[in-house]
């Protein structure tokens, strides 16, 4: 329909505020709607500063010669996001990832073009292939003179990142040396799954890594692949494994850290992994092949944690805080093995109020089961033995109790040895390592194991900001493009992270926090570029940009030179 001026009047207190707005009117199936294109500010303000005037003989310029009045034909041709892409393509130019996929001689520069594009979506709009095309061409900016190629390439490049994957990491990790203070004396690893929206599994339709097994989505009924990503405690991803959905944790760690000898050439690292893959096979190979491990232990059924915990209450015992008061940690030997245990009194009144809990209500169940065998509605030994194993079956504190059946008899008592092992437990937790205490002190070691948490927040971030799910794919390369191309989209927004923490750029929501690579992307995304037409004379404009875009354009060193309002369109 068109694009005019509007003025908004704004009250607060005894004050009355007017804005001025450019705005698109549109049809929405015979309903007139209005769309905001840039808002340019407060009209006095505008009047002081000289602005509205400027404004306005700008645009007169564009009217035909002598014609001063209001009557000029304004055409809206596009209003595109174009402040996220710009940041994605500064991290991706950083990263020379043009010349890596256009590298070969085989002509193929529509691969780099493709591949930017989906990571972007990835970023910005998370969709299918088949919808990449529609969203590139109508809701943001790739780039002047960006042409998205087409679906059969989109798909082919999914190919070729599968394909090129061995080669494209060790890429990324030279440039992130060239570009960080990378340091991998300290490796962060962790697995996750992902599962396929069908009933194939087990090496269905020549799919070979999809198959059935622990579901960390708590989706068991479906097939999975087991994806393990290697980071930097910043939170870098440095290379990922995609695994076969029945693949067992434990089992991954010796074929990563070959892989990342092999591939990286790095000498001794030390790896931080959580208590899914300990175990003496792995710790011996850490130990055979002279590298260090900084691992969280299984609390129950272990000698050697039992040990630690005793010794860590014990008169010789020294605990130091780490930081936060609220927090200690006690640096114990157990034969020849170093542990640090944790305390942390918000940990041990959760633990407390969760133990004290569960066991009143497992107690409540066996009371009356001991209520229906003294009245005699429960006579028989084995049905007694199946109610008493159901009841503590489906209890999380069944080790604390134990009881006796026989006909017309039950009777239950607590197990004290795990009870008392319980209540040591209450707070604590346990980490094993081989660092020496000239290396790294029991504070050291916790804050290294903490990094951990980055892993885990970079796999959070590829579910649920990044789009990992649901996968559109039925063929393993095709899903091992999509799941690199979604970690690469991972290492980008890390490194819009990092540079936003070296600017110290912080949330207005949150002022104690750092703000986040999806809030930065989130605020840019809102910085639009309108081509209108004037009296059939083109002209480009940007909305106005916030303080908040303006320190998050600086942190990350957009260049937004084709930004400039007066460009006109081509």
């Amino acid at each position: 329909m068109g694009v005019y001026a509007k003025r908004t009047v704004r009250r607060r207190g005894d004050r009355t505020y007017e804005y001025v707005s450019l705005v698109e009117s549109y049809r929405v199936d015979g309903k007139v709607r209005h769309r905001t294109l840039a808002r340019l500010g407060e009209i006095s303000a505008l009047r002081e500063s000289g602005d509205l005037d400027r404004l306005v003989k700008s645009l007169q310029r564009f009217c035909d010669e002598g014609r001063t009045d209001d009557a000029a034909a304004v055409t809206l041709e596009t209003a595109v996001s174009v402040g996220g892409a710009a940041a994605v393509r500064a991290l991706w130019d950083r990263l020379d990832l043009d010349e890596f996929f256009s590298a070969g001689g085989d002509g193929r520069g529509w691969a780099s073009r493709a591949a930017f594009a989906m990571v972007a979506n990835r970023l910005l709009a998370p969709a299918s292939k088949r919808a990449l095309g529609e969203w590139a061409a109508r809701e943001v900016c790739l780039g002047d003179d960006f042409a998205v190629p087409p679906l059969h390439q989109l798909y082919r490049t999914l190919d070729i990142v599968a394909e090129r994957k061995q080669a494209l990491e060790p890429h990324l990790y030279a440039r992130l040396c060239d570009l960080t203070n990378l340091d991998l004396r300290f490796v962060c690893y962790d697995l996750t799954s992902t599962y396929f929206e069908t009933d194939k599994g087990d090496g269905g339709d020549g799919f070979v890594s999809r198959a059935f097994g622990y579901s960390r989505d708590r989706r068991k009924d479906l097939p999975q692949v087991v994806i393990g990503l290697l980071c930097t405690t910043d939170g870098l991803p440095i290379a990922h494994h995609v695994f076969a959905g029945n693949t067992a944790d434990v089992s991954t760690l010796d074929g990563v850290l070959a892989d990342l000898k092999d591939r990286f050439g790095v000498g001794r690292i030390c790896v931080v992994a959580d208590r899914g893959l300990i175990s003496a096979d792995n710790i011996a190979g850490l130990r055979d092949a002279g590298h260090d491990y900084i691992m969280a232990t299984r609390l129950h059924g272990r000698a050697d944690v039992a040990a630690a915990l005793a010794a860590s209450s014990g008169p010789d015992a020294r605990w130091v805080a780490h930081g936060d008061a609220a927090i200690a940690v006690a640096d114990v030997s157990i034969d020849d093995g170093r542990y640090i245990v944790v305390a942390g009194c918000a940990r041990y009144l959760r633990d407390t109020a969760v133990r004290t809990r569960l066991v009143a209500r497992t107690e409540t169940e066996l009371l009356a089961l001991e209520s229906r065998v003294r009245a005699g509605r429960l006579k028989h030994k084995t049905k007694i033995a199946a109610a008493a194993a159901r009841i503590l079956s489906e209890s999380p504190v069944r080790r604390l109790f134990t009881w006796e059946a026989d006909t017309a008899y039950f009777c239950y008592d607590y197990h004290h040895d795990n009870l008392e092992h319980e209540e040591l437990l209450a707070g604590r937790w346990v980490i094993k390592t081989n660092l020496a205490t000239r290396d790294a002190d029991a504070t050291r070691v916790l804050s290294t194991y903490r990094a951990l948490t980055r892993v885990e927040n970079r796999f959070r971030e590829l579910k649920d900001f990044i789009g990992l799910r649901p996968v559109y794919h039925w063929t393993e390369s095709r899903v091992r493009g999509h799941i690199a191309v979604c970690v690469l989209a991972g290492l980008v927004e890390a490194l819009i992270e990092q540079c936003l923490r070296a600017a110290d750029v912080r949330d207005p929501d949150l002022c104690d926090q750092q703000l986040s690579g999806r809030r930065a992307l989130r605020e840019l995304q809102t910085i639009r570029q309108a081509s209108l037409t004037i009296n059939d004379r083109p002209l480009r404009l940007t909305t106005r940009r916030t303080d908040l875009q303006n320190d998050i354009i600086t942190a990350l060193d957009i260049d937004t030179n084709s930004w400039h309002t007066t460009k006109p369109a081509p």
